[in-house]
């Protein structure tokens, strides 16, 4: 049986509908047995997260409950340094084995500069990327980024029992909200509850997390 798996990474400062609908999408689609949500300590190309990472973790697992096959993933929480994808997909590897797939899975604004991200030669021989892009969405990646997708582009169905190395442009009707908006609604007094689940909204009312403007140091 295989043992493939996708890998959707982030702050998840906090989870929403967004990301639960496109982590199920992409389980359906993939026919993977797990899509593992894996949140972020110490993110190298974002700020650090608003929430503490206790905060973040609860909230994550109030949000699977009701989404099978869609779990946590904690390591990067409790690794010390910067939360690099190369680390997490080296560990997942070795649990995984060689020949069954990952796939990272990361939008297409993420993707448009991946080739500034930390060993990214690395991490697409350690798995396949899955960039999710909405449909009609127009995206001019730079000329470094055509060289570098050139030989590993490929479309679904086309990996070929390989275990990494390809990327594929996914087409998928996504929410259109980020957890910035949200943080910025609570931090007007807004409740967006349309974007959470309750059990995500009431945690952060109970914990009275994102209140008022939040300054970054």
């Amino acid at each position: 049986m295989k043992n493939e798996i996708a890998v959707l990474g982030g702050t998840f400062d906090p989870i929403h509908l967004g990301h639960l609908l496109s982590a199920h999408h992409v389980k359906n689609i993939l026919s993977v047995k797990e899509v593992r949500l894996v949140p972020s300590s110490q993110p190298p190309h974002k700020k650090l997260p608003e929430s503490s990472a206790d905060h973040r973790l609860a909230m994550l697992r109030l949000a699977v409950e009701g989404f099978p096959g869609i779990v946590i993933d904690d390591r990067e929480i409790y690794r010390e340094g910067p939360s690099y994808s190369v680390d997490t997909l080296n560990s997942l590897r070795r649990e995984v084995g060689l020949r069954d797939a990952i796939y990272l899975v990361m939008g297409i604004d993420a993707f448009s500069l991946f080739d500034d991200w930390y060993r990214c030669d690395d991490i697409c021989q350690l798995c396949h990327i899955i960039v999710l892009k909405r449909p009609g969405y127009e995206v001019n990646f730079s000329e470094e980024m055509n060289g570098w997708m050139k030989d590993r582009i490929c479309s679904l169905g086309q990996f070929n029992d390989q275990s990494g190395g390809k990327v594929c442009l996914l087409e998928l009707e996504q929410v259109d909200i980020s957890s910035t908006e949200i943080r910025e609604a609570f931090h007007r007094g807004l409740k967006p509850s349309m974007h959470l689940t309750s059990k995500v909204e009431n945690y952060i009312q109970r914990h009275g997390l994102y209140r008022g403007a939040h300054i970054h140091a």
